[in-house]
């Protein structure tokens, strides 16, 4: 069994708050049994109008395949709804997780950043 969580997080270690960005934080293992439950989660930020979302995972252990693909089409519908964006948060430590973005290649798609102040300032001053 699987451990995973993911909360709302307001709270940005000091960076300047942007109440246009929503962070959702995340941790454990991303795997298919975890997929629907963030999905669910973004979707209600998708459908509540958010168009700009970072999704942190620094303190996930492993993501595969299907999570991946719940970022991509978050990040699609978003687009789709007006010009949302879908930012990824995860340090260079955490080379796990890079490699399967790596692999995955869904730069063009997510934006991948190495701290919650870096992405959240990216996103607020994005269109």
């Amino acid at each position: 069994m699987s451990f995973f969580y993911i909360s709302d997080d307001a709270t940005l270690d000091g960076a300047e708050y942007c109440e246009d960005v929503v962070v959702l934080v995340t941790g454990g293992e991303l795997d298919y049994a975890a997929s629907p439950q963030l999905s669910e989660r973004l979707a209600d930020h998708v459908n509540a109008g958010e168009r700009r979302v970072v999704v942190d995972l620094s303190k996930v252990s492993f993501i595969d395949s299907t999570a991946i693909g719940v970022l991509v089409g978050a990040a699609m519908r978003m687009r789709e709804l007006g010009g949302g964006s879908l930012a990824a948060i995860c340090a260079e430590e955490n080379r796990r997780v890079l490699r399967i973005f790596e692999i995955a290649g869904v730069d063009g798609v997510i934006a991948l950043y190495r701290s919650r102040e870096e992405a959240v300032s990216a996103l607020a001053t994005a269109g």
